[in-house]
């Protein structure tokens, strides 16, 4: 039978003058390969590896379009990764036709014990084909001999570490798994979802594919299905059931299942348990601390394992950095999280577990250097931020630290457009936009810069979410009756579901007088308050309520950077300004708090202090700590300055400072020429200008344009760019006589 489909198939591609040239050597499934053309006298040198099958077995299964064909494993991977594309052809043996359909991993449709395609009636093996056939041959892409290879860089790096190894020992369990994963990265648990519930009845289950499948799901931060894989996976392998055991267990206790949890470490509890495996130790120390509230005996269990131990499960690190993050102690979280890093890292969770707690010793005011902290959380979150939208994974994880960070720093503008849709011009893609923290922040950072229109667009992004109350209080009419802008507050804390916002609503709340003293104990856990946030809030509140003296001892009591800045608000708002200002350098000096420094000059400028303003400026600009738009702004208020008092050397000295910066601003660069031009330096304003070339977008600046001009360059050039600035400014009747001037110069 074999023969005859052969045969058959022979003759087909004979009538097409193709050269048919079997392979009668043992193979991996191609009977032939057919050169187009090859029986011509033009032959083209492009190939198809045809597979042959004959007999009424394979027309058994009648589908829509044709017959469905079943094959192995080992064939599909090798077809896959051919240099040439491959054919199968199904030979009726009473007909004597032949039918065809290419193997492409799009056609394929996996099964549990297999694969299989369909074969369509439609696809004749005769002259109808000829152009089809021909096409594939010329399309043929460049060989992968890794199949898995493809889909790596969609996947997480976690995940690609787990197929890598798959793909040693088990080739067609790695290529299932890689297309089913990277297919699904856009919808990660309705893949993982079916993949685990149908793994309890399916023989190809093995622990390596749950692992894989329990790793991807961790990545793309779906903790309570990453357990159950891993779990599964431990009741395959009882020579690392401990291991597996202890991994699920951890995610358990940090997706706050602690009944899961203890029916996985069920099995070791009690007296034999010690030295079990790290991990399973470690799970179940966490849950005796939790319940007794002694978090030293995790200490005391790990003083005990070495550092190779503890450095060969980053599971673990991960899990004891998460702990001490949680309970404050950043320096301890920060180092388990270097460790993660140094031993993988590519670590998303390494990375981004360093981000968040440097971000939050920086919201606390407890880091000695906050621009370098700063500096690191940006480059850690943007790298990570990137590396997740790659693979499609939960970016708006750390695209919220992104957004805070900006805010923390008076970056407004950034926030504004970190928090926006691409859609609307914004960076965020559809999945970051739509997280209630982005959302809030960016709200705020409207309101900041006074435009509560697009603060409300934010509000109506989050509608009928636990955000939307928040974002609403926060663009209310400021004219409302006070207790109507209370009521909104206390209902956006009712709401309050994340840690920003429950902190915004009592920092808005005290701000107004109005904290209860029952509002702090009832969102602690929620809001994560330690003594000092206490401290803060209540300060805040009586200085509200007209207790400033009562403020200033509390703060005092709990000094800190952050209680150091807030009395310096509390102090400016009473009018205390000697006060303000001292305890402004206190804070400046003490913790080199650039807050403080900004707080200074704010106050100076208030109290009329407009040259000591100036010079504190300075020296806040010369720490090139500042946000951009902080630097833009402190520029322009150290020229305007001195462009008041027409001193134009003092507004020259100052726009090289400025241009330094921003060497293309060219609001700088009409500043400097026009103060060289004020000085009577002509030769300098024109070297200015042919070196910056700034662009004229302000009528003001059309007069100093003419005059460069008409005493330098006053050339058909310089015409024609007039021309094109008087259709710029056609209802500007004075600029357009200036810019005629050009073509009519005084003798």
């Amino acid at each position: 039978m074999e023969r005859r489909g052969v045969a058959e198939v022979q003759l087909a591609f004979t009538n097409l003058t193709w050269a048919f040239r079997e392979q009668r050597e043992a193979d991996q499934g191609i009977d032939a390969h057919v050169e187009v053309d090859g029986l011509t006298t033009n032959p083209t040198g492009r190939y198809i590896a045809v597979q042959i099958k004959c007999g009424p077995t394979f027309f058994k299964r009648r589908t829509r379009i044709g017959w469905r064909f079943t094959g192995e494993p080992r064939h599909l991977t090798y077809w896959l990764a051919n240099l040439m594309p491959v054919v199968l052809v199904i030979v009726d043996p009473e007909t004597r036709v032949g039918y065809w359909v290419q193997i492409t991993a799009d056609a394929v449709r996996e099964t549990d014990r297999g694969w299989s395609i369909e074969v369509p009636s439609a696809n004749v093996l005769d002259a109808s084909s000829r152009d089809t056939l021909r096409d594939i041959a010329f399309a043929a892409p460049s060989a992968n001999p890794d199949p898995v290879a493809e889909v790596l860089p969609l996947l997480p790096p976690s995940t690609v570490e787990m197929l890598s190894a798959l793909s040693q020992v088990d080739p067609d369990g790695a290529r299932r798994l890689a297309r089913m994963l990277s297919g699904g990265r856009d919808d990660p648990r309705a893949v993982v979802e079916p993949l685990l519930a149908a793994s309890r009845g399916w023989v190809h289950a093995t622990v390596a594919r749950l692992a894989t499948v329990g790793a991807y799901a961790n990545d793309h931060g779906h903790q309570d299905l990453a357990m159950e894989a891993f779990a599964l996976a431990a009741e395959r392998d009882p020579d690392n059931q401990p291991r597996l055991r202890g991994i699920a267990a951890i995610m358990a206790i940090t997706v706050g299942d602690r009944s899961q949890a203890a029916g996985l470490l069920r099995p070791v509890q009690g007296p034999q348990r010690a030295g079990t495996n790290l991990l399973m130790d470690v799970a179940v120390c966490a849950l005796e601390a939790d319940e007794s509230g002694r978090e030293d005996l995790l200490e005391k269990l790990l003083i005990d394992r070495s550092d190779g131990e503890l450095d060969a499960e980053p599971t673990c690190l991960l899990f004891l950095a998460e702990r001490a993050a949680g309970r404050g102690d950043f320096d301890q979280a920060l180092a388990l999280y270097d460790r993660v890093c140094e031993r993988q890292p590519t670590s998303t969770g390494g990375r981004l577990g360093r981000a968040r707690a440097l971000m939050e010793r920086l919201l606390r005011g407890a880091t000695t250097l906050p621009f370098q902290d700063q500096q690191e959380v940006v480059a850690l979150a943007t790298s990570v931020r990137d590396d997740l939208r790659r693979w499609a994974g939960p970016s708006e994880t750390v695209h919220r630290l992104l957004v805070q960070e900006r805010m923390l720093v008076g970056a407004f503008m950034e926030v504004i457009e970190l928090a926006t849709p691409t859609a609307f011009g914004g960076q965020a893609n559809d999945r970051e936009a739509s997280d209630p923290v982005v959302a809030i922040v960016g709200a705020q950072a409207s309101i900041a810069l006074d435009d509560r229109i697009r603060a409300v667009r934010f509000g109506d992004a989050m509608r009928g979410t636990p955000a939307e109350p928040l974002i609403r209080a926060l663009a209310a009419d400021p004219r409302q009756p006070a207790t109507a802008t209370v009521a909104m507050w206390r209902i956006a804390l009712d709401n309050a579901d994340t840690p920003l916002a429950a902190r915004i609503c009592l920092n808005q709340l005290a701000s107004r007088g109005a904290l209860d003293a029952t509002d702090l104990d009832r969102v602690a856990v929620l809001a994560n308050l330690d003594d000092g946030d206490r401290v803060a809030y209540t300060a805040r509140n009586a200085a509200a309520s007209g207790d400033h003296d009562g403020a200033v001892t509390l703060l005092r009591s709990a000094w800190s950077p952050a209680a150091g800045e807030l009395l310096i608000e509390i102090l400016r708002e009473a009018g205390r300004y000697d006060e303000a200002l001292a305890v402004c350098e206190e804070t400046w000096t003490g913790y080199g708090a650039l807050q403080a420094l900004q707080e200074k000059v704010n106050i100076l400028a208030i109290r009329g202090d407009l040259d000591a303003a100036d010079e504190c400026a300075k020296d806040l600009l010369a720490t090139g700590e500042l946000a951009t738009e902080h630097r833009k702004a402190l520029h322009r208020r150290l020229i305007e300055r001195r462009a008041t008092r027409n001193d134009w050397a003092g507004v020259e000295a100052c726009c090289r400072a400025a241009l330094k910066d921003e060497p293309t601003n060219r609001d700088h660069a009409w500043a400097l020429i026009i103060s060289q031009l004020n000085q009577n330096r002509w030769d300098a304003a024109w070297t200015s200008y042919r070196h910056l070339r700034p662009d004229v977008t302000d009528p003001g600046i059309v007069s100093a344009w003419v005059d460069l001009h008409l005493r330098f360059d006053n050339t058909p050039q310089a015409r024609a760019t007039a021309t094109t600035l008087a259709s710029r400014f056609a209802h500007e009747p004075h600029t357009l006589a200036l810019l005629e001037r050009l073509n009519n110069p005084a003798p």
